[in-house]
């Protein structure tokens, strides 16, 4: 077998790996063999080769991570399954244009370093996927983690990045100890990622309480989306919920938390609707946490949150910062492509304009929408607001049982971990979930069930390092990298 072909396989090898480590398959120790994998498919290989090289792992990895997308493609879009599965390639190949410049720009340093340059690069590219042309901040290497939360527990002080860099670093090392020409490097490489770990884990702020435990519940009507869209079905669901509010409250529950959408109606346009939700909170004695459309100037929508309490309706609400595209806005240039079937419940949205907590019995409560958990620098702006426990609340129907709502959920997990707070997910189809501040999921319902999830939230207090300072951990890790790369790269010129 050429060389070429096998730099192609360990190429593979590295993409598959990676895919089957992150939740879904959830074989998390894979996460170690992907930096040794990438770099023995590396060796020799410069400039274009090497971008080639990187592409094709990053190909293997995307088209096996985010097959789900046929799911929504095929069959809410409509979308014919093969020109689906083009779609889903062509989604795989720009995001893979990210492992492609990590292949090129590590081939320009020496190959001696790749054990830990890798590492830095391939994080590095991880905090830029939400920019054109992936905004994408989907699946980092820290999801991984999120099976094993010990693993989590630095995430406060160095945020999800750093526990990416720590992972792919430990990898590095691995690899390197199996070849004898980097065995003594490969050793101290292991030794100062454990030694940062213990660090980062003991230096870490830990959670600190500010009140008494909160009952709370999140809802799970299972309504899937085919139901949803005929009208025929509006009371059935709203009776769903309804009676799943009802039977949560009887449980004791001081603070229910719906999934997004969960029923078909508008607050602020329906006055019956609105009435009912406050009619309840009060005769209940429940804070309820309520997706809805919200108006605003003149053909102004938004993808809000509202909270209700005892009180009332609480006079302001969340509007969702960070839009999906293709989901909640379309460009003009392609909405007439598109299948009607797959943007039917696509609308003009505008995205949110402040990160204000909304009230809850918990304490203010920082709310995030469905794909934006994505984002760290949301809830830590919420934190930094005064938030003392989070929300996230989301529709996941459109995936099915697949990897999509595990990979979704990990996301949430991490946002806990970082900020050390308790964090409630309530998801329409699952996983709703109840995670810890260490990361722990403490409740959860499957996918695919009806019913709620009954935990304990206690609200905290205090900012962390990760809240704080993230986007300046995560500019040093982006600055490491470059720095590296263009050092190695003048000694290997000079070489």
């Amino acid at each position: 077998m050429s060389g070429t072909w096998v730099r192609r396989i360990q190429a593979v090898a590295a993409g598959l790996a990676m895919a089957l480590a992150l939740p879904g398959p959830g074989w998390f120790p894979l996460v170690l063999v992907v930096p040794g994998l990438l770099r023995r498919a590396l060796a020799g290989a410069r400039g274009w080769a090497a971008f080639r090289t990187g592409w094709l792992a990053g190909f293997t990895q995307w088209l096996a991570a985010v097959a789900w997308v046929y799911i929504v493609l095929h069959r809410y879009g409509r979308l014919a399954a093969p020109l689906a599965v083009i779609a889903v390639g062509v989604m795989a190949a720009i995001l893979a244009l990210g492992w492609g410049l990590v292949g090129w720009l590590t081939s320009l340093t020496p190959e001696r370093r790749h054990p830990w340059l890798l590492p830095l690069a391939l994080t590095s590219f991880e905090l830029v996927q939400h920019l054109p042309p992936w905004i994408f901040p989907w699946n980092p290497a820290a999801a991984v983690a999120t099976v094993w939360p010990v693993l989590l527990a630095p995430a406060p002080l160095v945020t999800a990045a750093g526990i990416s860099l720590l992972l792919y670093l430990a990898g590095g090392a691995l690899d390197a100890l199996l070849d004898r020409s980097l065995r003594r490097a490969g050793a101290l490489q292991l030794a100062a990622t454990v030694a940062a770990f213990a660090i980062a884990a003991l230096a870490a702020p830990a959670f600190r309480p500010t009140g008494p435990p909160v009952p709370v519940a999140a809802l799970q009507p299972n309504v899937p989306l085919e139901m949803r869209w005929d009208a025929a079905n509006v009371a059935e669901i709203e009776g769903r919920v309804w009676r799943l509010t009802a039977e949560a409250a009887a449980g004791g529950a001081r603070w229910i938390v719906w999934p997004e959408s969960a029923v078909p109606a508008n607050v602020e346009a329906n006055g019956l609707y609105r009435a009912r939700i406050e009619r309840t909170a009060r005769s209940e004695g429940v804070w309820l946490l309520v997706g809805s459309i919200g108006h605003g100037a003149a053909d102004e929508y938004f993808n809000s949150v509202h909270a209700a309490t005892p009180a009332g309706l609480v006079p302001w609400r969340y509007d969702k910062v960070h839009l999906v595209p293709f989901g909640e806005y379309l460009p003009l240039a392609v909405r007439w492509a598109l299948p009607h079937a797959l943007v039917r419940e696509v609308g003009a949205f505008t995205p949110g304009r402040h990160t204000l907590p909304l009230p809850s019995p918990a304490g203010p409560a920082g709310v995030a929408v469905c794909y934006e958990v994505a984002y760290p620098g949301l809830y830590a702006a919420e934190v930094g607001n005064g938030a003392t426990v989070l929300a996230t609340i989301t529709n996941d129907g459109w995936y099915g049982d697949s990897a999509a709502p595990r990979q979704h959920l990990a996301l949430a997990v991490l946002r806990a971990a970082e900020n050390r707070r308790y964090l409630v997910r309530a998801a329409n189809t699952g996983i709703s979930a109840v995670v810890d501040p260490a990361g722990r999921v403490v409740a959860r319902l499957a996918f695919g069930r009806q019913g709620f999830v009954r935990a304990e939230v206690v609200p905290g207090t205090g900012v962390t390092p990760a809240a704080a300072h993230g986007r300046a951990i995560r500019l040093g890790i982006l600055g490491c990298a470059a720095a590296a790369i263009l050092w190695g790269a003048r000694r290997r010129a000079r070489a």
